[in-house]
């Protein structure tokens, strides 16, 4: 008896959740005894049938032509434990549809654990939309995904839209610091949103950056055979380690000894994340000295880049099978 209620237990929630096999086989013949465990069906037999459930549940769902057609069943509204995931939906009427998940317990974290790390990857986004963006909260110094937002574009208008429910929802959110890659659109938002919150670079993304100008400036011959021409695009990056206040001081001396080889990218650098000298001031820099700056980062314990998020994306893209609705 107790075998058969637990072959049907895991072929229901194999048709009604998102649980991976394994998680869902083991949850489902949890509490049999050893005795009884002898009659179940083998693992493989028990993956196969898990397999074929959801292969059918694919066939009767077509995927949707458009965002207006997306009817996501209520059996994945929901969690394991039964909780409301789904926490909004723009609307069939919206021709720039969102769907927002997360829980409120979710949102209670990310009320109570105000550093957050914001991120969106595209490898895992399902048809019709581009990126899945997330928000994470560093929760005893590990970033913990909470909220998982679909988005068909990287508009600002969008990001607001988003931030502004998320408001909506927890009124009392109020980060301390967030933490992104270098898009402005992103960081516009957040300052906007949240008063006085900190908005952090990640230190990845800025190397990044720095790699992608000077592919682009067709300098990776130099970086790679002249030893000068490499350290000093080093001593670039090392600046964001510099004291804030002596970030420009700093620049200028290690300019004074750059190869001529590399006076675009140092153009570059100076009207991106320095401000190019005007008369007796410095322009405004595309992105501030403070933003990508991680010398008080360091001493305050906080992490200098969004690789965890990164990671957990990585891990996204090859724990889950990319599909329609």
């Amino acid at each position: 008896m107790k075998q058969k209620k637990s072959v049907s237990n895991m072929k229901r929630r194999a048709a009604d959740t998102l649980e991976k096999p394994r998680q869902l086989i083991q949850g489902s013949t949890r509490g049999i005894n050893l005795e009884a465990s002898v009659h179940l069906p083998s693992y493989n037999a028990s993956q196969r049938t898990v397999e074929r459930i959801r292969q059918r549940r694919e066939v009767s769902c077509p995927n949707p032509s458009s965002v207006a057609d997306i009817n996501i069943p209520v059996a994945l509204q929901v969690t394991s434990r039964n909780l409301n995931f789904l926490l909004w939906d723009s609307g069939q009427n919206d021709p720039h549809r969102i769907f927002m998940f997360g829980t409120k317990e979710n949102l209670e974290v990310l009320e109570e654990h105000r550093h957050w790390h914001v991120d969106g990857t595209f490898k895992v986004a399902p048809q019709l939309f581009l990126q899945v963006f997330t928000i994470h909260a560093l929760v005893d110094n590990r970033s913990i995904p909470l909220i998982y937002v679909l988005l068909q574009d990287k508009r600002e208008e969008t990001y607001v839209r988003v931030f502004q429910k998320l408001m909506e929802l927890k009124p009392t959110l109020n980060p301390i610091s967030c933490l992104s890659d270098f898009e402005k659109a992103i960081q516009n938002v957040v300052c906007q949103v949240f008063h006085g919150v900190q908005v952090m670079g990640c230190l990845f993304h800025l190397g990044q950056c720095l790699w992608r100008k000077i592919q682009e400036l067709h300098l990776v011959e130099e970086y790679r055979n002249d030893e000068n021409v490499r350290m000093h695009f080093k001593m670039l990056l090392a600046l964001s380690f510099v004291q804030e206040g002596d970030v420009i001081t700093a620049f200028e001396e290690l300019t004074e000894s750059c190869p001529r080889e590399i006076d675009a990218v140092i153009d570059y650098w100076e009207d991106t994340y320095i401000g190019r000298q005007r008369r007796n001031r410095r322009a405004d820099p595309k992105f501030p000295i403070h933003v990508w700056n991680v010398h008080d980062r360091v001493h305050q314990g906080l992490p200098r880049t969004n690789n965890s998020v990164e990671g957990w994306h990585h891990a996204g893209k090859h724990g889950s099978k990319i599909h329609g609705w």
